[in-house]
């Protein structure tokens, strides 16, 4: 899983079948030190995050589990987005 910034959405018209119904947004992840990185990824989201929050992805089969629980093998997905957070705490201490 990654941290990521929510910086924007994607509207596909024509997608295959069974990414129908599902939102897309642009997120920069976040290294430790709470800045967006350069790269950008698209995430499917089911739980209406918007711009500039702050969001926890998920790649793979943990991406398809939680946006398809019972047939995870059947979304052509990558990334997710699994949480909206509120708040972040770091000891900036323990970062090099």
């Amino acid at each position: 899983m990654f941290l990521a910034k929510v910086v924007g959405s994607v509207w596909a018209t024509k997608k295959t079948d069974n990414l129908d119904n599902l939102k897309f947004l642009v997120v920069n992840p976040i290294n430790l030190k709470k800045e967006p990185l350069t790269d950008v990824v698209v995430v499917a989201d089911v739980l209406g995050a918007g711009i500039g929050e702050t969001v926890i992805c998920a790649y793979g089969h943990a991406a398809r589990k939680a946006i398809a629980p019972d047939d995870p093998s059947a979304l052509s997905l990558e990334a997710a987005v699994v949480g909206i957070v509120d708040k972040i705490d770091i000891d900036k201490s323990k970062i090099k």
